[in-house]
């Protein structure tokens, strides 16, 4: 299957998972209201950085993320998929959550400036994990593929495309997005 189905597809399950995310916090918003101030709570550190601290635990933390998702797609492509799910039923829980607090157009300047660079690249990492599991699966089924000569393909295109987006993103998120924002999460 070509990589853009890949990311077609993961793109659809991530704005399905954002949705369904979103519906779970409305249907038990004491229950979402609970898991997100736990989550903030746990990145209270963040706002005792300095812009470049914050910038490079930002761009890292993607980063590795983005590269672990890539990297264990080869057993069938089952972790990229769950990390895209979890990833957009998280990020529908705390739109929901913190539009109660702070309105939704807040919430969407907070997150739409990076996160336009930010889920694609994150997505575009996934797709090559989803692809490297199917290489992983037509190797099990005897066929004449090299796993080795496809990590380095993927790798290769995480270091070239998925990176410099990342790194876009991370400067968005660290340096612009508190310039528009009206407030802060």
């Amino acid at each position: 299957m070509r990589m853009w189905i890949y990311f077609s597809l993961l793109t659809l399950l991530f704005f399905v998972s954002a949705l369904s995310g979103y519906i779970s916090a409305m249907i038990n918003p004491e229950n979402a209201q609970s898991v997100v101030g736990q989550f903030f709570t746990q990145f209270e550190f963040i706002k005792e950085l300095d812009p470049l601290k914050l910038f490079a635990l930002i761009f890292l933390n993607n980063s590795l993320k983005s590269l672990f998702a890539m990297l264990t797609g080869f057993f069938f492509g089952i972790f990229p998929v769950l990390f895209i799910f979890l990833n957009g039923f998280f990020i529908g829980v705390v739109v929901f959550v913190k539009s109660q607090e702070i309105g939704l157009t807040n919430v969407m300047m907070l997150l739409l400036p990076h996160g336009i660079f930010e889920i694609p690249a994150v997505l575009m990492a996934s797709s090559y994990g989803v692809w490297l599991g199917g290489i992983f699966y037509e190797k099990v089924r005897g066929e004449d593929v090299s796993i080795g000569r496809a990590y380095r393909f993927a790798i290769r295109k995480f270091f070239t495309k998925i990176v410099p987006i990342l790194l876009l993103a991370a400067f968005i998120e660290t340096f612009i997005t508190p310039l528009i924002a009206t407030t802060k999460i």
